[in-house]
């Protein structure tokens, strides 16, 4: 019995000391002049964890130390996609993303083309 309340304890101990690092970027909007892009969307690929840009571009997250690729979209926009993002120390500030708008017609022609 005591065995299993040390690995009880033991456990419950690294997930306390698990640190979370601030992860922040701004989105860019390509197609006016590189001003910052409201309400874009921000996801970590392969993870149930996303954000929303607010109104001067920005976003944040809270992940742990690891390897992320990041995914940006807005309506309109062709999607970028940030990969071996390596997340350690404190805090990690992104590069600006800017988002180029698709041509119009495109996506109908990536959706014919089954892309």
């Amino acid at each position: 019995m005591r065995k299993f309340i040390l690995i009880i304890g033991l456990l419950i101990s690294g997930v306390c000391f698990a640190q979370d690092i601030d992860v922040q970027g701004t989105v860019l909007d390509g197609a006016y002049g590189e001003e910052p892009l409201a309400f874009a969307s921000v996801k970590v690929k392969g993870l149930n964890i996303d954000a929303e840009t607010t109104m001067d571009g920005g976003f944040e997250f809270r992940l742990l130390e690891g390897n992320y690729t990041f995914i940006v979209d807005f309506i309109g926009y062709k999607p970028v996609e940030i990969e071996n993002v390596l997340v350690t120390g404190t805090m990690i500030t992104l590069n600006p993303v800017v988002l180029k708008a698709l041509k119009p017609g495109y996506d109908l022609v990536l959706a014919a083309n089954g892309e």
